[in-house]
């Protein structure tokens, strides 16, 4: 008979971050993942009622907050996982380390960095058909730092991002005005249950509050992240863009949990009357003798 599911392994976590995170950042990370997931495949917005059902189910099982005895007797069920060294998952660790060393002889061969640097075909040919794409995103790494402020608003745990062929607007969710990045390019997405980011993102440390910082180091992404990449844009995907300026930094932007193209009217009424005209602060500013931060 197959053993049920964990309700740590419906909510796509491996027994390893499991044991490493710490209750509090671990109960945070569930929740993130139970707010993506409500958007996801809540019925009211289309979604699986038998998917969304198991989510909660799960989600009661281990609530740190009201049932701690449960989450602790899954979490240690889980863990013991790490234990069972089966010639199953020796087979597909082997196999997992093929594909990676395939893919890196790809990547040498055809030197798809540089390609990436240069932008994907995919969006050089969606902007010949449209113009532009307007992304709904839940910032789980905003989530992770500071959902247990008590000042917290919910609206800072979301964003919009429209991208257009030759600019990104960004603004956060409590924000009235985008944003204007004229050089910040979109590198492609990943599917949530092909990564756990946060062994991979950068990490700060003040006193006891551990950090995590919104990027991934150059070298760390392409070693774990690559092999996972995809063009195009999906929805319960994390989404990846960079700087040319800093192309250490691959930026971690967000769980996509809304997507949508729009046209030249709708981009052109969003740029005329909800982007921060700097031009026109930076002056004003001036002549009050001050000066400007520029994005």
């Amino acid at each position: 008979m197959r053993e049920k599911k964990n309700p740590f392994e419906i909510f796509g976590l491996s027994p390893q971050i499991v044991k490493e995170l710490d209750e509090e950042i671990l109960f945070k990370l569930i929740k993130a993942i139970y707010k993506v997931f409500q958007f996801t495949y809540h019925p009211d917005r289309g979604g699986d009622s038998k998917k969304a059902l198991e989510i909660n189910l799960a989600f009661e099982k281990i609530n740190l907050e009201k049932n701690p005895e449960s989450f602790r007797s899954y979490r240690n069920k889980y863990i013991k996982r790490l234990s069972r060294k089966t010639l199953r998952t020796e087979l597909e660790e082997l196999r997992v380390q093929n594909r990676k060393l395939s893919f890196y002889n790809e990547l040498l061969k055809e030197k798809l960095w540089q390609y990436l640097e240069n932008g994907f075909v995919y969006l050089n040919n969606f902007f010949e058909r449209h113009k532009g794409l307007k992304l709904r995103l839940f910032d789980m790494v905003t989530y992770m730092n500071f959902s247990g402020l008590r000042n917290a608003k919910k609206q800072m745990f979301f964003k919009d991002l429209i991208i257009t062929k030759k600019y990104v607007l960004k603004r956060i969710g409590y924000e009235k005005y985008y944003r204007k990045f004229l050089n910040y390019k979109y590198i492609g997405c990943i599917k949530r249950e092909y990564l756990e980011p946060w062994f991979l993102l950068e990490r700060e440390s003040k006193e006891e509050n551990q950090k995590f910082k919104n990027f991934i180091s150059k070298e760390v992404f392409i070693k774990e992240c690559l092999i996972y990449l995809e063009p195009e844009i999906k929805i319960n995907s994390y989404v990846f863009f960079y700087s040319p300026e800093n192309f250490q930094k691959i930026i971690l932007e967000g769980v996509v949990i809304e997507c949508k193209e729009i046209g030249e009217d709708e981009v052109l009424n969003i740029f005329k009357n909800k982007v921060i005209n700097f031009e026109e602060k930076a002056r004003k500013l001036k002549s009050l003798g001050g000066g400007i931060v520029e994005f």
